[in-house]
């Protein structure tokens, strides 16, 4: 299915990424269906992109590959609500914040975006554990980090 998007242009999207978020996102209630769209282009950047608004799109990224010891807990309100069966595993992304032309890019851990893959639902959880941050930056600290490699391989 072709998408009609103001941020990316026409693009395909399969059936697989469409995802239904019943209670939309904070901020954006009203919008409940969307596609999760991973072009190559954008990677290692996804893209949450509303049906029913061709302007409203978020960069989302997997929050484990920036912080490896990211391991939410859902209460089981949460996993019932989304419909997760005991043992089922969520997928969690994290939306983006892109700033001052990519220079700065911080990911929202404290409300990532949790999604049942095979039921194709979606909630905006608020974690309750304070050791999320709500702009975790990860660009900064990436750059932060390679002159610090490039010194002690020397």
């Amino acid at each position: 299915m072709k998408i009609h998007t103001a941020t990316l242009g026409v693009v395909e999207a399969a059936p697989e990424s469409f995802l239904t978020l019943p209670d939309g996102l904070i901020g954006f209630e009203e919008h409940k269906e969307f596609a999760l769209l991973e072009l190559a282009d954008y990677r290692p950047f996804r893209w949450l992109q509303s049906f029913s608004d061709p302007g409203l799109s978020f960069p989302v990224l997997d929050p484990h590959a920036f912080v490896p010891a990211y391991e939410p807990s859902l209460s089981e309100a949460d996993r019932a609500g989304l419909g997760f069966d005991p043992g089922e595993t969520p997928l969690f992304y994290a939306i983006a914040t892109v700033e001052d032309a990519g220079k700065s890019v911080t990911i929202n851990l404290r409300a990532p975006l949790v999604v049942h893959p095979t039921r194709r639902i979606a909630r905006q959880v608020v974690l309750a554990d304070s050791r999320w941050e709500i702009q975790h930056p990860i660009l900064e600290r990436a750059r932060r980090a390679a002159p610090a490699r490039a010194k002690a391989s020397h």
